[in-house]
C-alpha cells in the first residue's frame, strides 16, 4: 500500500498519546486507592473527606483512561477505513464494507444451524463478488442467558458466548430444491428434524463431520469424494468448529473459532508483515469459493 508509511507515522503519534494518557490514568487510579486505604485509619469525619478525595482522584484517573481508549479507537478507525477497505477492493468486485454492520440475526436464525441467542452482536460486515459469486459475511457473537444459584438461593444472571466467529453467505445462480447440513464435531445447536443422516466412505470425514440432507440423493449429489477432500482441507484452515448449510441458491458457513477478525493492536507496527494477518483473514473468503468450486457448472443455472 502506497500510504502505509504515512499511516505508520500516524499510528506512532496515536500510540505515544495513548501511552501518555494511560500512564496518567494509572497514576491517578493508584493514588485514589492509596488515599482510600489511608482514609480508613482516620476518624469518621476525616474518613468521609478522605474517601471523597479518593473518589475524585479516581474519577480523574478514569477520564485519562477514557482518553487513552479514544486514541485506540482512532487507530481502529484508521485501520478499518484506510487499510481493510483498500485490501478488499484489491481482491473483489462490488465491495461494500461497514465496520459496525452485521448479517442480521434473523438470517442466521432462519438457518436453524445454531440456537437462538439471548444476546447478539455483530460487526465488520463485508459484501462483494468473486468469480461471479456474490458473498456477504460478518463477525458474530451469540450469547445465551445463564442463571446460577448459590447456597443461599440467590440467583445470578450472566450471558455466556456459545458461538463467536464468522458467518459467511455465498449465493450462486442455481436454486436447488433441497437442503444439506454438514456439522463439524458434536455441535448440538443445529435442527436436523425431517432430514436423513448420511455416512461417507471416508472414516476420517465421518469422525469430524455429521451430514444431514432432506433426501439421500441430494446429499450424495454434493458429498462427492472431491468435496470430502476439500472440506477436510478447509477444516485445517480454521480453528474451532465449522457448520455448512446448502439451501436453495445459498451456502451458509458458520465458523465458531472465538476469533475477532480484521483487528490490529495499536502497539503493532503497520508494515507488510503485519498486513499478512489481514490478508489471511481476507483470503479465506475466496478460498471457500475456490475449494468448493461454487463457480463451477454444477452451481450455475440449468436450462
Amino acid at each position: 500500500m502506497n500510504n502505509l508509511e504515512t499511516l505508520e507515522i500516524k499510528r506512532q503519534e496515536l500510540l505515544k498519546e495513548y501511552k501518555k494518557q494511560q500512564k496518567r490514568g494509572i497514576i491517578f487510579l493508584i493514588l485514589g486507592l492509596i488515599i482510600a486505604a489511608l482514609s480508613f485509619f482516620l476518624l469518621m469525619e476525616g474518613m468521609v473527606i478522605g474517601l471523597a478525595v479518593a473518589f475524585g482522584v479516581g474519577v480523574v484517573g478514569f477520564i485519562f483512561m477514557g482518553k487513552a481508549y479514544n486514541q485506540m479507537q482512532s487507530f481502529r478507525t484508521i485501520v478499518k477505513k484506510d487499510i481493510i477497505l483498500t485490501l478488499l477492493k484489491e481482491q473483489f468486485d462490488d465491495v461494500y464494507y461497514d465496520p459496525q454492520g452485521t448479517i442480521p440475526i434473523q438470517t442466521i436464525n432462519e438457518t436453524r444451524m445454531v440456537k437462538r441467542p439471548d444476546r447478539f452482536h455483530g460487526e465488520d460486515y463485508i459484501r462483494g463478488s468473486y468469480k461471479g459469486i456474490n458473498f456477504e459475511l460478518s463477525d458474530v457473537d451469540l450469547k445465551e442467558r445463564v442463571e446460577t444459584r448459590d447456597s443461599k438461593g440467590n440467583v445470578t444472571v450472566s450471558y455466556q458466548t456459545y458461538f463467536k466467529g464468522r458467518w459467511y453467505i455465498y449465493q450462486f445462480p442455481r436454486k436447488f430444491p433441497d437442503a444439506l447440513k454438514i456439522i463439524e464435531g458434536r455441535w448440538t445447536g443445529a435442527d436436523t428434524r425431517n432430514m436423513v443422516k448420511l455416512q461417507t466412505e471416508s472414516i476420517e470425514f465421518n469422525k469430524k463431520f455429521s451430514i444431514y440432507a432432506t433426501t439421500q440423493e441430494y446429499g450424495f449429489y454434493h458429498i462427492t469424494s472431491s468435496m470430502i477432500e476439500k472440506l477436510l482441507e478447509l477444516e485445517k484452515l480454521h480453528r474451532g468448529s465449522i457448520l455448512y448449510y446448502y439451501v436453495a441458491d445459498k451456502l451458509h458457513i458458520g465458523v465458531n473459532d472465538r476469533k475477532d477478525y480484521m483487528e490490529l493492536s495499536i502497539k503493532t507496527p503497520l508494515n507488510q508483515e503485519s498486513l499478512k494477518a489481514f490478508m489471511s483473514d481476507i483470503e479465506l473468503i475466496p478460498a471457500i469459493i475456490n475449494e468448493l468450486r461454487l463457480d463451477s457448472q454444477k452451481f450455475k443455472e440449468t436450462l
